[in-house]
């Protein structure tokens, strides 16, 4: 796992949308049910668990049998959050944990189990431990316990919120967020994650995994040092992903709508796909070959080793990204040239471009300030 070594943005990263959205657009229905009837549609495939978990670990072993106990005893437990997408299915938006907890628990110790198709990394079901109250029960399975109580867990009722198919996405956006303000905190990106799982996520996945060649090209470029634990990674393509397709010519603050915008314009067909996952994988590798280690990186003589600035990062990526073979081959003969006149023509000497990438950095000002000082520069280069 990396360990983080992202420079932290300085004044109102997400700048508020000026325009809100309208509240006559939001839809959500308190829908009843039990944990029978609940475990049933996890069964049928009619709950979706993203494989992309909203935390780094699973709950442990103790907190997953204790959250058993809680339904054994009839305690109450928070709400649950799932969107309905168009296919009718439900998506887990808060209580990713607890749901894991039951398919971990029940549907793991269920004689069809091994048709179900799971994303529960445990092979072997859940065994009771270190229970406060039902001390009687530690060390049982799901199928080891008494019918009374199995019965007392099936019926125990539970609240969900369903956020209704058709809300726009940056009002589910906005919504997920005002859920994460009273629950535990989540990232921006991981909010968008939940929002749109399937094939938006599961390409920008191939951006940094190290099973893939673009991923390993992220990993030496960025020298480890953007972490995966709470989905930085995954940010970062997001920025690279949205300016990459929507220029910066269209940005709107806040950043966090900009990229839900450009999230959901990842295109579907597979050809696209791979234009965009090479333009990236060569910017990433001529990043690389003219910065080193040191690639989106605030170097100046003062200071030779800094963190990952997501604003040169942002910039660097897309520019390179858009390069032709004719343009690249220009840059890298003069990548020693490129590499100082960067640092001392941009970094050093030219306080608007320093300033862009260093406060307010999601105005927009600043956004299209450093975005046309860094094409000016590289023109010289390229052209």
């Amino acid at each position: 796992m990396a360990k983080n070594n992202i420079e932290p943005e300085n004044g109102n990263e997400n700048i508020q949308n000026e325009i809100p959205f309208n509240p006559n657009e939001i839809s959500i229905n308190i829908v009843p049910r039990t944990i029978g009837q609940l475990v049933d549609m996890l069964r049928r495939g009619e709950i979706l668990i993203p494989p992309y978990q909203r935390l780094p670990n699973p709950w442990s072993e103790k907190k997953k049998s204790r959250f058993i106990e809680s339904l054994m005893l009839s305690l109450p437990i928070p709400l649950f959050y799932f969107d309905e997408a168009d296919d009718k299915k439900w998506r887990v938006i808060d209580g990713l944990q607890r749901i894991s907890t039951l398919e971990h628990f029940i549907i793991l110790d269920s004689k069809d189990s091994t048709e179900i198709k799971t994303v529960n990394k445990n092979k072997q079901p859940l065994i009771l431990q270190n229970l406060e109250f039902k001390t009687e029960l530690n060390g049982k399975k799901w199928s080891e316990l008494p019918r009374d109580v199995q019965r007392r867990i099936e019926t125990n009722q539970i609240t969900i919120n369903l956020v209704g198919k058709g809300t726009p996405d940056e009002v589910k956006y906005n919504i997920f967020s005002r859920i994460n303000q009273v629950s535990t905190e989540l990232t921006a990106q991981e909010i968008r994650t939940a929002l749109f799982q399937g094939y938006r996520i599961d390409f920008m996945e191939k951006f940094v995994s190290n099973k893939t060649d673009t991923g390993k090209s992220f990993l030496k470029a960025t020298d480890n040092s953007v972490s995966s634990r709470r989905q930085d990674d995954l940010d970062f393509v997001a920025r690279f992903l949205s300016f990459y397709l929507l220029g910066y010519e269209k940005y709107e603050p806040d950043m966090d709508s900009f990229l839900t915008i450009g999230i959901k314009s990842i295109p579907k067909e597979q050809e696209q796909q791979e234009k965009i996952l090479n333009d990236f994988k060569k910017a990433i590798d001529v990043s690389y070959e003219i910065f080193g280690t040191n690639a989106f990186r605030k170097i100046t003589s003062d200071n030779p080793r800094n963190r990952i600035n997501k604003s040169l990062f942002e910039i660097i990526s897309v520019y390179f990204a858009k390069l032709n073979e004719i343009e690249k081959n220009k840059l890298l003969e003069q990548k020693i040239d490129c590499r100082n006149a960067f640092t001392q023509m941009l970094l050093t000497s030219n306080r608007d471009f320093f300033s862009a990438i260093t406060t307010g950095t999601a105005t927009k000002d600043n956004v299209r300030k450093r975005h046309e000082l860094f094409k000016e520069f590289l023109s010289k280069f390229t052209s």
